[in-house]
């Protein structure tokens, strides 16, 4: 049985400890020193420093959201690691309960050579399940994206995994356990099955309540309701005043005490966020449309009333290294690391023509309020603010792939965030949008 390690003691770690079992997790790796020295399940936890002394003939996963920065950390010592984000979303929670309804009982059933495409953790696991299923034939093709020195890593990890080479395969199956734009040309004629894509076996991914605010708005305009300290009461009177359309996100009612601007839609990703906030969703009562990701599989969704609407939420390597934006919300939204990525699908996907971004300041410092409302901050003990900052990497990324897809569509998407990082859209003054 092959075991690992998990770096990172978090919602993602835990998670990933009862998907894989306690006899697969020999350790976690955690930053923390007040966690370190104490144990989770039958796991001890420890530090890095004791990783390379004692377990490093264990592949680490890293759990952290876009590596946590370890992974730079690991390349460097030239350890073997697996990122969990190269996994189907499901292993980091997404769609993850949904997932086990509809495959609760499925039995493995494939020809008796099968070729794993992969290098993945997913691959590992599929090819020790296939072996467990008593399938005789059973090989692994690492893809050619995958450079000599990870590959040798591979091998030298995993030296009972038969690795097949390109003029070794002929009709065999060939099974995609990573998610990949295009296979290399040896394989164009080769019988392919993905099971890296589970949506494509889980039709309860699909909220058919959703595809009624298809085009609903059509040709309308919404302004998309952030946070930053840039935004103020006197903007959410503006908005209320002339009654605008309004998508708010997060934490955004911790303003509804001081104000009777309410948005009409509430959007919220982050499975963190949910449980955070969860308590404080009776709040949202005023709130005709709220939308919330099936990323938490330990929140009780059956609990949320008739204006709530569950969406399926995205977030792999695949789909941020080739952002991908959504036409269809009813079936799924990509995360893009923010929420604003969210609402801006959901936007779109309502019909409307004209996007205004508002209290999307996209600046994030150290001790420098990121909230106009008082609330906590990202954290900064150990390594918050460098997280924070990774994930504004991405989410410019984002930006750049849904201003693309808006021109492409007809649709304007415009800032006016009174003070602004974020040089993606035009630029616009907010007062000047109630003239005339």
């Amino acid at each position: 049985m092959m075991k690992f390690v998990i770096w990172g003691m978090g919602h993602r770690g835990k998670l990933l400890y009862e998907l894989l079992g306690k006899e697969k997790v020999i350790a976690f790796i955690d930053s923390d020193p007040e966690k370190v020295g104490t144990s989770f399940g039958q796991c001890p936890v420890i530090d890095y420093g004791t990783y390379k002394k004692n377990y490093k003939s264990y592949a680490v996963i890293v759990s952290m959201v876009f590596g946590g920065g370890v992974t730079e950390l690991l390349e460097k010592d030239g350890i073997f690691y697996f990122d969990v984000e190269d996994c189907p979303p499901e292993f980091m929670g997404y769609g993850l309960n949904t997932a086990r309804r509809a495959l609760h009982g499925k039995k493995l059933e494939f020809p008796d050579h099968i070729i794993l495409y992969g290098g993945t953790l997913y691959t590992v696991l599929v090819y020790e399940k296939l072996l467990d299923e008593k399938y005789q034939d059973v090989s692994v093709f690492l893809p050619s994206s995958m450079n000599e020195n990870a590959r040798a890593l591979f091998c030298q990890m995993f030296p009972e995994i038969r690795i097949t080479q390109t003029d070794e395969i002929e009709a065999q199956t060939l099974l995609l356990t990573e998610k990949v734009s295009q296979l290399e040309p040896e394989l164009e004629n080769t019988s392919v099955t993905d099971i890296a894509d589970w949506s494509k076996f889980i039709s309860g991914y699909q909220n058919p309540k959703i595809e009624a605010f298809q085009d609903k708005y059509h040709g309308k305009r919404c302004f998309i309701v952030a946070t930053g300290p840039s935004l103020t009461y006197e903007d959410l009177a503006c908005l209320y005043n002339h009654q605008e359309f309004c998508i708010g996100i997060n934490s955004i009612f911790t303003c509804f005490p001081e104000t009777s601007w309410r948005p009409d839609c509430y959007t919220v990703l982050d499975a963190g966020g949910i449980s955070m906030w969860q308590d404080e969703f009776p709040k949202l009562a005023d709130i005709p449309y709220k939308f919330i990701a099936d990323c938490q599989p330990y929140f009780d969704y059956a609990q949320l009333d008739g204006s709530w609407y569950v969406y399926h939420s995205i977030l792999d390597r695949f789909s941020i290294r080739n952002m991908q934006f959504s036409d269809d919300f009813s079936q799924k939204a990509y995360n893009g690391g923010t929420v604003i990525y969210v609402c801006i699908q959901l936007a779109v996907y309502m019909g409307f023509q004209e996007i205004y971004l508002l209290g999307l300041d996209f600046s994030y410092k150290k001790n420098v309020k990121s909230h106009f409302t008082r609330q906590a901050e990202p954290d900064e003990k150990y390594d918050g603010m460098n997280e924070q900052n990774r994930i504004q990497d991405i989410s410019y990324l984002a930006f750049q792939k849904a201003k693309e897809y808006a021109s492409e569509h007809g649709i304007r998407i415009c800032n006016a965030t009174r003070k602004t990082c974020l040089d993606v859209f035009e630029q616009v003054e907010f007062d000047s949008l109630f003239q005339g």
